[in-house]
Parts: structure tokens; C-alpha cells; sequence
């Protein structure tokens, strides 16, 4: 089976088990997360018609702006019409987007096809649960780095964890960078495996201190994946007008 096609296939059965378990997720940190009231598409069920349509109008919405992904949108819509009804059926327009858009990261960025694409990256997403406990801002770092545009210039990225108890899940992982030769540090709260939100907060004043006009912008899918954006207030507003997806500076 090709990786992409794997991709396509395992993304459902990923986000179906993150429903069932973390559909309410309560830790205290997601409450900051940006969200919108909900909104259900259908009180019966998405049709696969339905999806396609919506994938198809955002996928549009999206070139204008500068993200194409008209190359990947036949995935996107067998992804999304694999999911079972009753997971369709509690979905908001929000969720729906945020799905989208990790589709986009998954198959446009990360998959091996896409090493062909000679676009610059756009966004990036991550799962707040992270798997690399020792580098998870590390990572974080550099994928801000790939967004952030010739302007902002990341050097000296270092991480550290000797006063993390992995046993315990606490403690503090200290990461330490260079944005355009001025040092930032920040000293993150371990909880076991999760990403410290208070990170995003951090990354949003360093870039608007060395920026002129861009922001960090975050926005959710509704369950634990963190899509985070590098922009201007224009090209967010944009975003929303014409694809109704709202940003947030953390």
C-alpha cells in the first residue's frame, strides 16, 4: 500500500479513536484554545455528496489565499467520507475545517509525495500530546521557523530537560532560541506528555517583538490537534471572510 494512500485510510481511524476518548478532553490548558459555539451541518448524517462540496468550496477558498492543496483534495474527501455517520453527525462546521487543514499538513507536508511540492509551507499541525517528550518544543521551534517567512530567523535552538521527572510527569523542560539575534527561554511546565499552551503565548511575543506585522494564530480540530499559523491581521481576516475559519493569537 503507498504511504499516501495509508495515510488517507489511517487519518479516520486516528481521529475516531480521539473522539471517543478525548471528546471532552478537560485539561485545563485546551480551555485557551480558540473555539466557536457549536454548530451541526446535519441533523441527519453528512452525505459523502456533502462533504465533497464543502471540501471542494474550501480547498477553492484556500489557493486564493495561498495554500493549494487542489493536488490532494480528491484525499481529503475519501478521508472525511470514511468516517462513521454517528462521528459525522456531532461535528461542527469548526471541527470540519480543522480536519481539513490536518489533511492539508498530513498529505501535502508530510507525506513522502511531498517532498516534491517546491511551495513554502504554510501551517503546520501537531498533536498536544506530543511523542518526542525530549524534543517536543525543539520540533515546535523549527516548525515556526518553517512558516515564519525570510524575515524571522531562528538560530541557537536549544532544549533542555535534566530537571524533567518522567516518572512523575513533572517538572520543567527549558527551550532557549534566537530570533533575529535577540535570545528568548522559556521554561515549560511538564505534564507528562502534554504540550505547555503557555509555549504558543511565548512564540506569539517573541514574533510580534521581531515583526512588524505577523502574529502566531492557532486554531483547533475540535478534539487535541494544534494548527498554528504565522500571518498578518490581514490575511487572517481574509481567512475568515471567505472561508468562515477563525485564527486566534494565543
Amino acid at each position: 500500500m503507498h504511504r499516501s494512500t495509508f495515510i488517507a485510510f489511517i487519518i479516520p481511524l486516528i481521529m475516531l479513536a480521539i473522539a471517543m476518548t478525548f471528546r471532552y478532553f478537560n485539561n485545563e490548558s485546551m480551555a485557551q484554545m480558540p473555539s466557536a459555539d457549536p454548530d451541526p451541518l446535519y441533523t441527519s448524517g453528512i452525505t459523502e455528496r456533502e462533504v465533497e462540496f464543502m471540501v471542494h468550496e474550501q480547498i477553492a477558498e484556500l489557493k486564493e489565499l495561498g495554500i493549494d492543496a487542489t493536488s490532494i483534495e480528491d484525499k481529503i474527501i475519501d478521508s472525511l467520507s470514511s468516517f462513521p455517520t454517528e462521528i459525522m453527525m456531532s461535528m461542527d462546521t469548526e471541527q470540519i475545517n480543522g480536519m481539513i487543514l490536518t489533511n492539508i499538513d498530513w498529505l501535502l507536508y508530510k507525506d513522502e509525495e511531498a517532498k516534491s511540492v517546491t511551495e513554502p509551507r504554510q501551517f503546520f499541525c501537531f498533536d498536544m500530546e506530543c511523542m518526542d517528550l525530549d524534543n517536543m518544543y525543539t520540533i515546535f521551534v523549527n516548525s515556526v521557523a518553517e512558516i515564519a517567512g525570510d524575515d524571522l530567523v531562528f538560530t541557537d535552538i536549544k532544549e533542555d530537560t535534566s530537571k524533567v521527572d518522567y516518572e512523575s510527569g513533572t517538572g520543567t523542560q527549558t527551550i532557549s532560541f534566537r530570533c533575529n539575534g535577540t535570545p528568548y527561554q522559556y521554561d515549560a511546565t511538564v505534564y507528562y506528555d502534554w504540550f505547555d499552551v503557555g509555549m504558543l503565548t511565548f512564540m506569539n511575543d517573541a514574533i510580534s517583538e521581531q515583526s512588524s506585522d505577523k502574529h502566531l494564530y492557532v486554531t483547533s480540530d475540535g478534539y487535541q490537534e494544534c494548527i498554528v499559523f504565522c500571518r498578518t491581521q490581514d490575511w487572517v481576516a481574509r481567512l475568515k471572510k471567505s472561508t468562515g475559519i477563525i485564527l486566534e493569537q494565543p
